[in-house]
């Protein structure tokens, strides 16, 4: 979509991502190698008292879903970046996200070739429990 044809308060939801143990331990490994992401047995001890995804891997796969629906597709053209990255409540083996990405302010840039698209992320779990929460702009053509 053009840049134009967003506007402030466009609401988008993402299709259900089911978060595997085997997908948790082998993200954990290559990109968060921490022991509450990895070893079952460590993660026992830990607070959660069972394995948690990295919350980086939960904003992936939500991330990568909204990619996937196209909303922005070949319009898109680069990311100013994230901030305010929430981890809201542990993600677990078998947990089912949704993501919930949010048009909250729009700004054209001088030039007019481009504009920028703020978005707040809201990631729920099946218990409709808010896991992650996120801002994030990108640059959309016009």
């Amino acid at each position: 979509m053009k840049f134009d044809e967003f506007s402030v308060g466009d609401i988008f939801f993402t299709n259900e991502v089911v978060m595997t143990k085997e997908e948790i331990i082998g993200f954990a490994r290559k990109y968060d190698p921490q022991h509450l992401h990895m070893d079952e047995e460590a993660a026992e001890k830990t607070p959660y008292g069972s394995l948690i995804a990295s919350g980086f891997h939960t904003l992936a796969v939500v991330w990568a879903e909204f990619i996937k629906m196209d909303i922005l597709g070949a319009d898109s053209v680069g990311g100013l970046g994230a901030e305010k990255i929430r981890w809201r409540a542990p993600v677990r083996p078998g947990d089912q996200l949704t993501g919930e990405f949010s048009i909250v302010n729009t700004k054209e840039l001088s030039d007019k070739s481009r504009g920028v698209l703020s978005i707040e992320i809201v990631i729920r779990n099946q218990r409709n429990q808010e896991v992650l929460t996120a801002k994030t702009e990108v640059f959309v053509a016009t």
